[in-house]
């Protein structure tokens, strides 16, 4: 048993060529299009990518600074409760020099 191809006369060939073309087209159309999106979504990517970065940068310079000011707060607050204290003794405590 043999397997001879099917003989295909011009007339066949000329009906089949406009529908395979326009097949073709409308492919070619379809990938042009998924290329734009794919484009696009590396530029978002990228894009994302550097926001990304940046709010790192930023986070830890917030993080820095928060920290920077607990350590002077820590280091002051001792100083500011004293004069707080201090002040509030004024306050309470009768004036010696109105008594006379």
């Amino acid at each position: 048993m043999s397997f001879k191809p099917k003989v295909i006369v011009t007339e066949e060939v000329i009906t089949l060529l406009p529908p395979l073309y326009a097949k073709k087209d409308e492919l070619t159309i379809a990938r042009d299009q998924i290329a734009e999106r794919l484009a696009t979504i590396e530029m978002v990517i990228k894009e994302n990518e550097v926001l990304e970065a940046k709010t790192k940068e930023l986070v830890a310079e917030s993080v820095n600074l928060f920290i920077e000011e607990m350590k002077k707060n820590i280091e002051y607050y001792p100083e500011v409760r004293l004069g707080v204290l201090q002040k509030s003794l004024e306050f309470i405590t009768p004036d010696p020099k109105k008594k006379k």
